[in-house]
C-alpha cells in the first residue's frame, strides 16, 4: 500500500466515527471505485455507477440552472441519505448517512474530508 493510499484510508475511516454515517467511498468521475469503507452488504461497484451518475446530472443541473460549479448533491430517501462530494477535478466522494443523522454535522464532515482527500491527491 503507498503512502498515499494509508492517507485516504485515513480520511475515509475517520469518517467512520462520524454518528449517523454508515459508509464513504473515494470513486473516479467516470464511476470506478479507488477506495472505500462501505458495510459489506453494500456493492463497491454500484456505489461508484450510481455516484458518478449522480453527479453527472447534478453537474449538469447546476450548468442549466446557473448555480456555479458542483460542490455537493444530496439525494434523501425513506430510509438515509447519499451524498456526493466533489474532490478536484477527477474525483468524488460518495458518504452514506442514515436518516437519524444530523446533516449539520454530516456536510461539515463531508466538507472536511473532501478537502483532505483533495490535498492527498494533489488536486
Amino acid at each position: 500500500m503507498t503512502f498515499r493510499a494509508e492517507e485516504i484510508e485515513q480520511v475515509l475511516k475517520r469518517l467512520e466515527a462520524v454518528p449517523g454515517l454508515e459508509g464513504s467511498a473515494l470513486i473516479s468521475a467516470d464511476g470506478f471505485m479507488l477506495a472505500s469503507s462501505l458495510p459489506p452488504d453494500i456493492s463497491e461497484d454500484r456505489v461508484a455507477a450510481m455516484g458518478a451518475a449522480m453527479v453527472s446530472v447534478a453537474e449538469r443541473v447546476n450548468k442549466e440552472l446557473r448555480r456555479g460549479r458542483f460542490e455537493l448533491a444530496i439525494v434523501s430517501g425513506g430510509d438515509g441519505y447519499t451524498l456526493a462530494a466533489e474532490v478536484g477535478v477527477d474525483a468524488i466522494l460518495i458518504v452514506l448517512a442514515s436518516k437519524n443523522a444530523k446533516l449539520g454535522l454530516v456536510f461539515y464532515e463531508v466538507k472536511r474530508a473532501a478537502e483532505d482527500l483533495a490535498r492527498v491527491l494533489g488536486r
